[in-house]
C-alpha cells in the first residue's frame, strides 16, 4: 500500500528548519516524511492542555515543519487544533492539502447508529471539510452517557455495568461508509491485538491503512510490527518516549528512558538528547512516531532527529531494553469481551 512518489517540499517560515518532503499513500493518505535511507515519519500528538495551549503548540509545530497532527474526541482538543490549522492556512504557511489530520472515534460511540453522529461532531469541532485518517480508538466500548456526551468514563470504580459489547467489526463497517461519502481519506484502528486485526482484514472493503499502538524501548511490539509490515499496514507509535499513563500490571516501574544508561551513553556519543535517540530508534524501526508536547523547546527537539543514524549495534542495544512494559493497560476493561491485551502482541 505504501507507494513512493516524488516529494513535494513545503515552505517553512522559520530559519534553519529544513522543509519536509511528503509521500502519499492510498486515497491521498499522506504522512510528513524525511527522506533518508528509509521512509521515516514524525507527527505531532496533541492531547489535553490549558486554554489555548494546544492551539499554540499546533501553530508552533506547523511553523517548524510538522504536517501530521494527531488528535481525538477524547482529548477535548479538536476545536483548538482546528483553530490553529485555520490560522496557519490563513497566513499562508500551509494549505489544507499540506496537512495530514488524524482524529479518533471514542468508545462511547461504537454502536452502528452513533458512528456518523460522532464523526460529524469531530468534523464540526475541527471545522474541516474532511479528515485524512479516522481511527477506532480501541476495541472496548462503553455505553453512551446521554446526559453528557463529553463524559468519557462512568463515575464508578467498576466499569463492567457500562460495557457496550458492540462488535468492532460492525463499527468498522460504519466507518467505511465515511470513506464512501468522501468525508475520510483513510481509516484505521488503535489498541487492537493481532487476532482482532485479522477479523477486520477479513471483511474490510477499504484498506486498514494504519494501526496506532503503544511502542517504546520498554515495549518493542516486534511480532506486531512484523505482522503489519507483511500486510502493508502503517504502524503509528503513541507514547514513544514511555511517559505518562498509569500502568497497573507491570511493576516495578523501569527507569525513565532519559535516565537509562544505555540511552544516555548513545546520546552522548551522537551529541543528542536521550529522547532524540529514542525517537531515532523508533523511526529506524519504520514506524510513525507522534511524541506529545506543548513546550516549544521540546517540539523543536523532537523534530531534530533526521541528521543522524543509529548503528546496527546501537539499535540492538536499545532493543534489548524491551520488558513488555505497558503504560496504558486498560486494566478496568480486563473483563470486557473485546479486551485486547490477553494477546502477547499488541
Amino acid at each position: 500500500m505504501l507507494s513512493q512518489l516524488r516529494p513535494r517540499v513545503h515552505a517553512i517560515h522559520w530559519n534553519n528548519i529544513k522543509p519536509v518532503p511528503r509521500f502519499c499513500l492510498y486515497r491521498g493518505f499522506c504522512f510528513q516524511k524525511q527522506w533518508r535511507n528509509n521512509r521515516q515519519e514524525l507527527g505531532q500528538y496533541v492531547s489535553k492542555g490549558g486554554h489555548g495551549e494546544v492551539a499554540a503548540a499546533v501553530r508552533t509545530g506547523i511553523d517548524l515543519g510538522y504536517r501530521h497532527i494527531d488528535t481525538a474526541w477524547m482529548y477535548n482538543s479538536e476545536a483548538e487544533v482546528g483553530c490553529a490549522v485555520k490560522d496557519k492556512i490563513k497566513d499562508g504557511t500551509v494549505t489544507r492539502q499540506d496537512l495530514f489530520i488524524v482524529t479518533k472515534l471514542w468508545r462511547n460511540f461504537f454502536s452502528r447508529d452513533e458512528v456518523r453522529n460522532a464523526f460529524d461532531r469531530s468534523l464540526k469541532e475541527l471545522d474541516l471539510d474532511y479528515i485524512d485518517l479516522y481511527l477506532m480508538h480501541c476495541t472496548t466500548g462503553l455505553r453512551k452517557f446521554s446526559n453528557n456526551p463529553r463524559q468519557h468514563y462512568p463515575d464508578a470504580e467498576d466499569y463492567s455495568p457500562y460495557f457496550d459489547k458492540t462488535d468492532y467489526v460492525d463499527t468498522w463497517k460504519e466507518m467505511e461508509k465515511l470513506v464512501d461519502a468522501g468525508l475520510v481519506k483513510s481509516i484505521g484502528v488503535s489498541n487492537f491485538n493481532i487476532e482482532q486485526l485479522e477479523h477486520i482484514l477479513a471483511i474490510a472493503r477499504h484498506p486498514l491503512a494504519v494501526v496506532q499502538i503503544e511502542i517504546h524501548p520498554y515495549l518493542s511490539q516486534s511480532d506486531y510490527l512484523q505482522f503489519c509490515k507483511q500486510r502493508n499496514i502503517v504502524v503509528t507509535a503513541y507514547s514513544p518516549l514511555a511517559r505518562g499513563g498509569q500502568p497497573h500490571v507491570k511493576t516495578p516501574k523501569p527507569v525513565a528512558l532519559n535516565e537509562n544508561p544505555i540511552i544516555t551513553r548513545i546520546a552522548l556519543k551522537h551529541k543528542k538528547t536521550p529522547f532524540q535517540v529514542v525517537l531515532r530508534y523508533e523511526l529506524q524501526l519504520g514506524v510513525v512516531v507522534i511524541p506529545k508536547s506543548t513546550n516549544q523547546k521540546h517540539i523543536l527537539e523532537n523534530f531534530q532527529v533526521f541528521d543522524f543514524n543509529l548503528s546496527k549495534e546501537e539499535m540492538e542495544e536499545v532493543a534489548s531494553l524491551n520488558i513488555n512494559y505497558r503504560l496504558l493497560d486498560q486494566h478496568k476493561f480486563k473483563d470486557h469481551i473485546h479486551f485486547p491485551y490477553n494477546d502477547k502482541a499488541v
